[in-house]
């Protein structure tokens, strides 16, 4: 699987009133593997997280401009001025302390999870859509290999991409139990 070949978790079923309900097409886990391959390779990547945040974000944003107008802050900014954004940089610097985060409880699928599944809840409070989580993982992906060459495989990432599956996937289901909740 290429770097842009990740193919979305969740989707909806056209022409079907299903109460919002989301069909999971992927399994979320990871083997000892590819934890150890992300782990290993972490290491290496975790002093230039802040510019590896922005690079997710910008390649993100270019590839997809429709998930850059989604951001209020960063509708209408010019990519020179979002390179130097105080904003996209903090965050971009959230997400990777997502990532960090998630590698800290990754042999620890269970904290993962929960993790995750309160993440997606919260984002339901900004009307993310369940697309966009998606696409992270391919730029993020696409943000790190320079920095992996001398290790880099299409081993590693598919380790990567996997874990960016696993994190979208419960990130989505708590997206959906957030969407689920009835008020009166």
């Amino acid at each position: 699987m290429g770097i842009g070949d990740s193919k979305p978790c969740f989707k909806r079923l056209k022409n079907k009133k299903l109460c919002g309900k989301i069909y999971v097409t992927t399994n979320a886990t990871l083997s000892e593997r590819q934890i150890n391959l992300i782990e290993n390779s972490w290491t290496l990547i975790t002093e230039k997280i802040s510019r590896i945040g922005v690079v997710t974000f910008m390649n993100l944003f270019q590839t997809h401009p429709e998930v850059q107008d989604a951001f209020l802050p960063f509708q209408q900014l010019a990519k020179e001025d979002m390179e130097h954004s105080a904003i996209l940089r903090s965050h971009a610097l959230r997400v990777m302390g997502t990532v960090d985060k998630c590698l800290a409880r990754i042999r620890t699928p269970e904290k993962l999870q929960t993790l995750m599944r309160e993440l997606g809840e919260r984002h339901t409070n900004y009307n993310a859509r369940y697309d966009f989580v998606d696409l992270v993982g391919s730029q993020f992906v696409y943000a790190i290999k320079p920095h992996l060459e001398d290790c880099w495989s299409k081993e590693l990432e598919d380790a990567w991409l996997q874990l960016f599956r696993v994190m979208s996937y419960h990130m989505k289901k708590g997206m959906q139990s957030q969407n689920s909740v009835i008020t009166y």
